[in-house]
């Protein structure tokens, strides 16, 4: 028995039996209980355990100590402060030379901002391209409902992502979105294409941003080979948009991907569009009913994923 067990006297031992027995634990967790005391020995133990090899499974540990899995599981989530998580998904693996460019555009990027974090955010025009499928079925994680002890959980049948998607090119800034393209079916997106895009968002800016192209437009793309080709780069130069720099590998430090792309696909996973048409609708809704802070908010978000990525020396920004 544990120190602090041994010292109880019998009629103590049997109010804390007692206290467990109200709290529901089985004559096993409070033996447990009782030798462990508050799980300092166990503690030590299954910390060796965890060090040794971070993937082990509770059951596991539970058999190489001989007492409940329960037991284990309130020792390392209560006592030990721990729990078990996934790894994290990243495009690929940085190489110094990432970090380092990564590191630099950030920095570059909270210059350029300095104090005025609104005025800048008004100048940025941003543009990326993603899909937009027919039926994007929702994960088991978004599907996940409150039960009452003993219910059966509900039944979610796997299904699969619809083969039937569009290709949309957006273009966005601060107070909403101004242009977005359908890539028709049997046509490919290649550097014309873009170029193409890019005069008809200078179009959008001028029709839609009074006085936007005079205080100079700042351009934030990332590296994709359509956006590099040649006709792309000459198109870019004829807009007049100043471009900002975007360093390799930086979904995360791309306002698309962490922001607008992101919330599209949560709102329409699980819905069934039935054509093109409806595909084109919801995506268009889903936009029209945001107010202007949400996409300011957006590319405001831009400044903090920078001092983040900074702190992490140019490593990737899990959130």
């Amino acid at each position: 028995m544990s120190a602090e067990s041994s010292n109880l006297s019998n009629i103590e031992h049997r109010a804390v039996i007692k206290y467990f027995v109200k709290k529901g634990k089985t004559p096993k967790e409070i033996f447990e209980d009782m030798v462990d005391g508050s799980g300092g020995g166990n503690v030590r133990k299954i910390e060796k355990l965890v060090l040794a090899d971070r993937r082990i499974k509770l059951w596991q540990i539970a058999e190489e100590l001989q007492i409940s899995k329960e037991r284990v599981g309130e020792i390392t989530h209560e006592h030990m402060n721990m729990r078990k998580i996934s790894a994290c998904w990243v495009p690929k693996m940085l190489t110094p030379f990432d970090k380092q460019r990564r590191l630099q555009t950030s920095k570059d990027f909270l210059e350029l901002v300095g104090d005025n974090i609104d005025e800048i955010c008004d100048r940025i025009v941003t543009v990326d391209e993603t899909w937009v499928r027919q039926y994007d079925p929702e994960p088991k994680q978004e599907s996940m409902q409150w039960t009452k002890k003993g219910e059966r959980p509900p039944k979610k049948f796997k299904v699969q992502k619809s083969a039937s998607k569009l290709t949309a090119t957006i273009f966005w800034d601060s107070e909403g979105v101004l242009l977005i393209n359908y890539l028709s079916k049997g046509t490919t997106m290649n550097g014309q294409y873009y170029a193409n895009s890019l005069a008809q968002a200078r179009e959008a800016v001028v029709q839609k941003r009074r006085g936007k192209l005079s205080r100079g437009v700042l351009f934030l793309q990332d590296n994709a080979s359509v956006h590099t080709a040649r006709v792309s780069r000459q198109a870019l130069k004829d807009t007049g948009f100043s471009e900002i720099d975007h360093p390799p590998c930086g979904l995360d430090l791309a306002p698309s991907d962490y922001f607008l792309f992101s919330n599209l696909k949560k709102e329409l996973r699980g819905r069934r569009l039935v054509d093109d048409n409806q595909m084109k609708m919801a995506v268009e809704s889903h936009f029209d009913c945001k107010e202007k802070e949400y996409f300011l908010g957006g590319l405001k978000a831009l400044y903090t994923r920078c001092e983040k990525c900074i702190s992490l020396e140019g490593d990737y920004i899990e959130k």
